[in-house]
């Protein structure tokens, strides 16, 4: 039987879903459209099923409330069918489990050997938080292109479950809300066994996971190596600046990634530029954005070459990590750099138990979340490169401005505008000038928002306008910076520019985290102020009945 409050605690994502049964306000709220509710099961089940699997819960609501739900019981068993009577081919059936007093559905979903359609809906597919359609076509190749470059499903024959670290398999389950299973059924559910017969047989995903002796793993480099270069070339002969950092790290991923973390802690040096910058100790890159970078080299690497380890190269200047195997053709380069949300694993059993561990953060949010450590740290973003055999990831330790005036950036810093537009006006101080092109350099941006975003600063008195039209025209950062417009001016330019806002414009414009943004916005859209479009970091909010009234009260209080 499944851990439920250990399940219930872990964040929607990737894996997880959580869906109320109740609508309208809490005081007056009442059972949803049964309709609707099938509807939704539907959709997420074959997202999920299309994807690499998950869990849906429906009876909770959105801020982790045990609601239940108020239908009869033939509408529940009706619900419950919906994955098979909904679905081609038809998908495990849901069960309803009883927690603190309350009655709760939870679909548990495989990932399915081929895409799932919902009758009448197309096919969904599971992305970070959200779900998108896709193609029939689309989802197959994706998940025959999982099976070909994957050696995950390949069999481990006489390889005994003795072999793997029960801990480790305890602390994955633990985190799967799965601690009441044995370790086997464990490595069943989660398709890295099988029983033929009597006989356990293991799968190599296991071993990659779980071995307790890198010595079982047949592969001479699933590690990491680590080396560190004097200067910000390699030299070889007698001018060899190259030393590679002993042991190499091998052995079963989970630990091979915490080892590699506490190595690279040791390595990653402080610097002072930061330091002098945020008045704290700040090391060379930020820690979530090379963590990350190195748990994605790892689990995403392509592991059927076995000439080559996951690599990390600590240059004077940057930090450079290889991991083999180039971006399959569902992950395009350009969509990465502009930090769309994207989902594709090579080794979806692989990073599914990663997560469960608490050593992968949600599928798809890695590269963006990079993107935005090294903005809001004023280093230079991130930058790829990428060819048949390797895909790598480059972090640099350079602030955006070669001598920063500390007390400028602050008060920068402390602008009611975007990160983007902040980071422009960092590197280039009052008094400077500098084109749309600069701006897209500088934040990676296309140049028909380096346009939007420049006409805010305009209309703000931060820049002057361009004299002349064309490639070379040129905005002035004006002294001193003294913005026409309050935050809720800015709000309101946003939305009629957009037509819409989301959560990170939100953040941005009243300079608030992503907790305080969403609590604020959900409090406007239960004011009617707002209304919203889609669900959870995709979520829209439109001008909704009372926007005008609100905004126009906002310039007198």
């Amino acid at each position: 039987m499944r851990d439920l409050a250990s399940l219930l605690n872990q964040p929607e994502g990737q894996y997880f879903e959580r869906k109320s049964l109740w609508e309208g306000p809490r005081d007056q709220c009442r059972p949803r459209n049964k309709r609707d509710v099938r509807d939704q099961i539907a959709e997420y089940v074959a997202a999920f099923a299309n994807a690499d699997g998950g869990t849906l819960v429906c009876g909770i609501e959105d801020d982790g409330i045990i609601s239940g739900h108020g239908y009869p019981s033939d509408a529940i068993e009706t619900m419950l069918q919906t994955p098979v009577t909904r679905l081609t081919p038809p998908q495990s059936p849901g069960e309803r489990i009883t927690w603190n007093n309350h009655e709760l559905l939870i679909f548990e979903v495989s990932s399915a050997e081929r895409a799932v359609m919902v009758h009448g809906d197309g096919f969904p597919r599971r992305v970070h938080d959200s779900t998108v359609m896709e193609s029939e076509e689309v989802i197959n190749a994706i998940k025959a292109r999982s099976r070909v470059e994957s050696i995950e499903m390949e069999t481990a024959p006489g390889i005994s479950i003795t072999t793997l670290d029960t801990d480790l398999i305890r602390r994955a389950q633990a985190g799967a809300g799965l601690a009441s299973l044995e370790p086997t059924e464990y490595l069943r559910e989660r398709r890295l066994a099988d029983y033929r017969g009597h006989e356990l047989v293991l799968r190599k995903g296991a071993l990659l996971l779980f071995a307790q002796h890198a010595r079982d793993i047949d592969h001479p480099n699933v590690g990491v190596r680590i080396f560190r270069v004097d200067g910000t070339e390699r030299q070889t002969g007698p001018r060899h600046n190259v030393q590679e950092i002993l042991p190499r790290i091998e052995g079963a991923l989970p630990k091979v990634i915490e080892q590699a973390y506490q190595t690279l802690s040791g390595l990653i040096q402080r610097s002072s530029r930061l330091h002098n910058l945020f008045f704290r100790e700040m090391p060379e890159y930020p820690t979530f954005a090379w963590q990350e970078g190195l748990v994605n080299a790892v689990a995403h690497r392509d592991y059927r070459p076995a000439g080559r380890s996951v690599e990390v190269w600590l240059y004077a200047d940057r930090l450079e990590m290889i991991n083999p195997g180039g971006l399959p053709p569902e992950v395009d380069l350009e969509r990465l750099k502009q930090r769309e949300t994207l989902h594709y694993s090579r080794n979806p059993r692989l990073t599914r138990v990663l997560a469960e561990l608490a050593l992968m953060r949600e599928q798809g949010e890695g590269i963006p979340r990079i993107f935005e450590e090294m903005e809001q740290s004023w280093l230079r973003l991130p930058e790829f490169r990428t060819d048949t055999h390797s895909f790598t990831l480059i972090l640099r330790n350079q602030p955006i401005f070669e001598t920063p005036d500390t007390e400028w950036v602050r008060y920068v810093q402390s602008l009611p505008i975007s990160q983007r537009q902040r980071r422009v006006l960092a590197a280039y101080p009052q008094g400077l000038a500098f084109t749309s092109a600069d701006y897209q350099t500088v934040n990676e941006v296309n140049r028909d928002l380096a346009y939007r975003e420049l006409k805010e600063m305009v209309d703000m008195g931060l820049v002057s306008g361009p004299g002349n039209k064309g490639r070379g025209a040129r905005y002035q950062v004006l002294s001193p910076l003294t913005p026409k417009l309050t935050p809720h001016q800015v709000l309101k330019m946003r939305m009629t520019q957009q037509g819409y806002i989301q959560n990170a414009d939100y953040r941005e414009i009243f300079n608030v985290n992503r907790t305080d943004a969403t609590q604020q916005l959900a409090e406007l859209w239960r004011q009617n102020v707002l209304t919203r479009e889609g669900e959870r970091r995709g979520a829209r909010y439109l001008p909704g009945p009372a926007w005008e009234p609100w905004i126009r009260a906002q310039k007198t209080s």
